[in-house]
């Protein structure tokens, strides 16, 4: 096998072989069996029906046997599934003349074998979670759980189905997230709304990975591969006949039966069948010219009375015989199995197989088979902007307005310009700034101006050069807990402006109060908290750098350092969480 990339020949390995057929019927799923039976590693279906797939079935029968433990068929098939891996002789020595119930008769004679107690220590967990976790959070937790020898779920799933499952199991969990998103929180709503699922996931397979890839040839566009088998050439392509026929000159004819056909009825279904058969001839070419060095033709002989006139194999064999084709040194045929195998061109160059090295092996440290330790109960995220919320006077009504527009959608309208304005060029930030404001409902010209304004005082003082030069980024999402915070809590939240450089920090947040204070200690108690709690956070992210906060208030405008000692002193009188 010639190697394009080292320009040497090499032996042939898995992901050298591309095997097309025609459609995804009982052949395509033929194929990818025998392939596993014999291990050769192989992609699976370039198309993947996600409720038809296994592990789609076992992941809903989970929950259909947490509902109604009383369904002995679901549960015999979850035994089966990798989550519980019973053996066929396992589970007939539990199901056979039992009483009762199979989790019934489970339960009872769980110590009996190892096999079944970790099925019942699995089952009965996920029974506990079932109704208090949303579908989303169930799998995820189902997926990561460990055995008894350390592999999760997933990997338990993988090693039995093998790579093609990873992208059931990530589509199943989106779907899952997305029913989350629609408003259905619970188990059994999203086992009905699964039930009716009909989805289709293209797998990519543009590199063949170490892994056969079998496909359809329409799928194939595009793809090439040194090695490619056409398996499935010898039966013709039919017309799907659905009575309703067009005609050369454009016109449609109905004609569901071929009894009591008129001249324009059967003109339509000649035309009918010469458009397959020109549609038939173009994939016969896509799949051809799939192939980089090798070609293998392959035709299953029809069944009797089944014509092969004007199949793929019968086009191609009259190809061959083409005088054309006499420099390539005819053909040498030899028996194959119950058939015969016809070569035409060079034989190819046996090597020897490549000798595969032993991997190295790793002792994985103790932690990657135990799972990370749940969170303290007094632990919770808080966004920093609440965190003083009891301690504020009454807040200002949402009615109150500046200049006509109302203070809130003044100062969302502001950072929006500050977010957006930095990336531009500054030549333009004033007429960017008034494109965007000319797209908000209800704005006077006087209201742009005055908020363009008060956006490029900002933007366009040399004070605040460093908060939107080099290394600094908008709307930052900030999260995590630190020594300085109060035992058990956590914060998240999202900063306007955070400045990164190689020895300092600094995180900024816009404020729009009108009018601003004068001075830093004059500032709303609840800002000093937040901009407090970022460099607390901050701190432990950069270790070694120096964390500073500022706030920028638009009214002035003006850039308003929060000193060391101020952030020192409102961390220390932050109450318990």
């Amino acid at each position: 096998m010639f190697d394009k990339a080292t320009k040497t020949l090499r032996p042939a390995q898995y992901g050298d072989f591309l095997i097309l057929v025609r459609r995804r019927k009982g052949l395509f799923e033929e194929i990818i069996r025998a392939l596993k039976r014999l291990k050769v590693p192989v992609g699976g279906a370039d198309r993947l029906p996600l409720s038809e797939h296994i592990a789609f079935m076992d992941l809903v029968g989970l929950a259909q046997f947490c509902l109604y433990t009383d369904d002995d068929l679901t549960l015999a098939a979850i035994l089966r599934s990798p989550l519980c891996d019973l053996t066929e002789q396992d589970l007939y020595d539990l199901a056979y003349e039992r009483r009762g119930s199979l989790w019934a008769a489970l339960s009872r004679r769980a110590e009996e074998r190892e096999a079944w107690l970790g099925a019942r220590k699995l089952l009965g967990w996920a029974r506990s979670i079932a109704t208090s976790t949303s579908p989303f959070d169930f799998y995820g937790r189902v997926l990561s759980r460990l055995d008894l020898d350390g592999r999760s779920m997933r990997q338990r799933i993988l090693s039995r189905l093998g790579r093609e499952a990873e992208d059931a199991l990530d589509a199943f969990l989106a779907q899952a997230l997305a029913a989350e998103a629609r408003g259905v929180l619970d188990l059994e709503q999203f086992v009905d709304a699964m039930a009716s699922l009909k989805i289709e996931v293209k797998r990519e397979q543009e590199d063949g990975k170490g892994e056969v890839r079998v496909m359809t040839v329409h799928g194939s566009k595009g793809l090439e591969a040194p090695i490619v088998y056409l398996p499935d050439t010898a039966t013709r392509a039919e017309s799907k006949n659905t009575g309703l026929m067009l005609l050369s000159d454009g016109a449609l004819v109905w004609a569901p039966s071929k009894k009591g056909d008129i001249e324009i009825s059967r003109a339509g279904r000649e035309h009918a069948k010469a458009s397959s058969d020109a549609e038939s001839l173009r994939l016969l070419y896509v799949a051809m010219t799939r192939a980089r060095d090798q070609l293998i033709i392959c035709g299953v002989k029809p069944y009797s009375g089944a014509s092969q006139v004007n199949s793929w194999y019968d086009f191609i064999e009259r190809g061959l015989t083409q005088e054309s084709l006499q420099s390539l040194g005819g053909a040498r045929e030899r028996p194959f199995g119950d058939g015969f195998l016809r070569r035409f061109g060079a034989d190819p160059v046996l090597a020897k197989a490549l000798e595969r090295s032993a991997l190295p092996t790793y002792a994985l440290p103790n932690w990657v088979k135990t799972m990370a330790p749940a969170e303290g109960i007094g632990s919770r995220y808080a966004s920093p902007s609440t965190l003083v919320e009891q301690e504020r006077g009454p807040a200002p009504s949402p009615l109150a307005s500046l200049g006509g527009l109302g203070r809130y959608r003044r100062g969302d309208l502001i950072h929006k310009l500050l977010q957006v304005l930095p990336d531009l060029d500054p030549a333009t930030y004033r007429a960017s700034a008034l494109a965007l404001l000319a797209r908000e409902p209800d704005l006077t010209p006087a209201q742009c101006e005055e908020m363009t304004a008060a956006a490029l005082g900002v933007l366009t003082d040399p004070v605040f050069a460093e908060v939107f030069g080099p290394g600094s980024r908008p709307e930052v999402a900030v999260a995590g807990t630190a020594p300085d915070l109060p035992p058990g809590l956590a914060v998240s939240g999202r900063v306007d402006r955070l400045v990164i450089t190689p020895d300092r920090v600094l995180v900024v947040d816009y404020k729009t109060n009108r009018p601003a204070p004068s001075r830093i200690e004059d500032a709303d108690r609840a800002y000093l908290v937040q901009m407090a709690v970022y460099v607390a956070v901050l701190r432990t992210v950069f270790p070694g750098r120096a964390v500073e906060a500022a706030l920028v208030w638009t009214d002035g405008p003006r850039l308003m350092p929060v000193p060391d000692d101020l952030v020192a002193k409102t961390l220390a009188d932050l109450p318990a969480h």
